[in-house]
């Protein structure tokens, strides 16, 4: 028999979550035929027994016995070994079927740990440019207040300036090479033995986590950094400069999330004042506060816009499937998007408000369509972890629904896995009432941080997301992680809805994996209530899809 260190604690709560699977009744009725006969405790270290205890959890009685790996790592590896009773001598069809349910259920389990060590790397790093991205960055800063070495630390949000000159000029191949050998100049100045690094978030923006007396390093190395490239076969050298928004993490600071958003007004600030680095401080915040007073002023004068982006299935005839709500704010001649306020809105608190004004508004608007005989769709509003403080927050949701007298599966209530990290409880529950109560719940930014993968035992829910960006098409084992990702989470129940793809062959390769459901600029872009409404009326797309091909999706890939 194999050998490993088992977590006992973890093996029980497999043993619920097998539980909490509810496949049917059998579990409960067959229970008693299942034993554990014992679990080994070895540990390798360098190819030396470190040390062994044997526990014997039950009678061992009976014979017939089948080994569960539950998980390992490069050096331990945990088997337990269930032994069943043999009473009556011969199984029923039921009981052979209950042990082939339950087999199958601890297999999900396994297969949940071995994709989350293999996807890992993919989730907190940006393959593209080598190096970590916005997960890891937040990983990290959960390590350093856990282990109270946060205060030794300064952070800095960073952006080059006049990229899209550059990308004018030369094109965006040129000004994709340059921001790239501008990250791996950035990576290369932290110095990961006294735990600095950096991070891409995404175009031509990055964060840089250093030692606060090498701040003035950090200030003059992005002033200048010279990238080398070549443009119709001759060299030459640009020069990037950045503009940056600094904050020193202090002791008051708590979770990452406070210190990138004093970092955020910093740069703001930087940014409408023309300032190349600006450190946050507090009359930056009393700046932010009359910002916040605007943001909250426009939300009690129903300022705010509802923009609506379909969901789009290709199972079958291609026609919209749902679609997601989302808050536009129109300020100074500008529509705004969230990603412009949502740091503003989340510190102030102001994003639970918004959150409810977004429902109140799909709510009335489906009563309003349906009067006039337009045939609905499910419509799904992004609610922010912030909710989850509030322990009613369910019961508020239904309130809002049922006064508008909305049947509630035209609801969805979508839940971003950043958001709810730290109060997996509350959701757990909040999932549960919603769902029971008819309510669609989604839960968005689906990767294999810890947090997801317990959900998918634990959150009662429809729907996953998942980002078409995060798989490199020309990575074969990125298409095989897409595929055991969807496939897991399709064998645990859920819908994937997948987000931002680029091509149609793209999502005709996500469809063999086994996603029919598409969230995307290349379909359709949010659209405001007029325009949504004329989809609504014609809901068909004309989208030419690839037959789908009688191999494995392995061998399909492989060609």
């Amino acid at each position: 028999m194999s050998v490993g260190t088992p977590d006992i604690n973890n093996f029980f709560k497999t043993l619920d979550e097998c539980v909490d699977c509810k496949f049917n009744d059998k579990f409960s009725r067959y229970a008693d035929y299942l034993y554990i006969a014992k679990i080994e405790d070895t540990e390798y270290i360098s190819g030396k027994i470190a040390g062994k205890n044997t526990a014997y959890l039950s009678d061992n009685v009976g014979n017939e016995f089948v080994e569960i790996t539950l998980g390992s790592t490069s050096t331990v590896t945990t088997v337990v070994r269930f032994t069943y009773k043999q009473f009556p001598p011969q199984f029923t069809v039921e009981q052979e079927e209950f042990l082939s349910i339950f087999k199958s259920s601890v297999a999900n389990k396994i297969a949940v740990t071995r994709l989350s060590a293999q996807y890992s790397f993919v989730y907190n790093n940006d393959i593209d440019f080598g190096m970590p991205n916005e997960n890891y960055l937040f990983a990290r800063f959960d390590e350093m207040f856990t282990s109270g070495t946060a205060t030794r630390y300064s952070v800095a949000f960073i952006n080059i300036k006049h990229v899209n000159q550059l990308n004018r000029y030369f094109g965006s191949d040129i000004a994709g090479s340059a921001i790239k050998i501008f990250g791996s100049k950035l990576k290369t100045f932290t110095d990961s033995d006294r735990g600095e690094f950096a991070v891409h978030l995404g175009g031509d923006n990055f964060v840089a986590v250093v030692i606060t007396s090498r701040i003035a390093e950090l200030e003059k190395f992005i002033a200048s950094v010279p990238v080398s490239l070549s443009y119709g076969g001759d060299k030459f050298e640009h020069i990037f400069s950045c503009r940056a928004g600094i904050t020193t993490i202090r002791p008051n600071h708590r979770f990452g999330n406070h210190v990138m958003g004093e970092c955020s007004q910093a740069y703001s600030y930087s940014k409408k004042n023309n300032i190349d680095i600006v450190y946050y401080s507090e009359e930056i915040n009393e700046s932010n506060h009359n910002n916040t007073e605007t943001l909250s002023r426009a939300l009690d004068e129903n300022k705010f816009l509802i923009y609506y982006q379909p969901v789009i299935s290709l199972e079958g005839k291609p026609t919209m499937h749902a679609a997601e709500a989302l808050a536009r704010w129109p300020l100074d001649g500008k529509i705004m998007s969230p990603q412009e306020f949502i740091t503003l809105a989340t510190d102030s608190g102001i994003v639970t408000k918004i959150d409810f004004y977004v429902l109140e508004n799909v709510c009335k608007n489906i009563r309003s369509w349906q009067d006039q005989g337009i045939k609905m769709i499910p419509i799904t509003v992004n609610f922010s972890g912030r909710n989850l403080f509030n322990a009613a927050i369910a019961d508020n949701i239904l309130e809002v629904i049922d006064r508008h007298g909305v049947d509630h599966h035209l609801i969805g209530i979508e839940f971003s896995e950043p958001d709810f990290t730290q109060r997996m409880p509350i959701l757990k529950n909040v999932s549960r009432t919603l769902t029971e109560a008819g309510v669609i719940v989604t839960l968005d930014k689906f990767s294999t941080g810890q947090s997801t993968l317990t959900m998918l035992h634990d959150i009662s829910a429809s729907y996953v997301k998942i980002d078409a960006d995060r798989f490199d098409p020309e990575d074969p084992k990125g298409r095989i992680i897409a595929n055991n990702m969807i496939s897991l989470a399709g064998t645990l129940g859920y819908k994937v809805i997948c987000e931002g793809i680029k091509t149609q062959k793209e999502a005709d390769d996500l469809m063999m994996c086994g996603c029919h459901y598409f969230q995307s600029f290349f379909y359709d872009k949010p659209m405001s209530e007029r325009f949504f409404v004329s989809r609504l009326q014609d809901p068909d797309y004309d989208i030419e899809i690839k037959p789908a091909s009688d191999k494995p999706v392995s061998e399909v890939w492989a060609t």
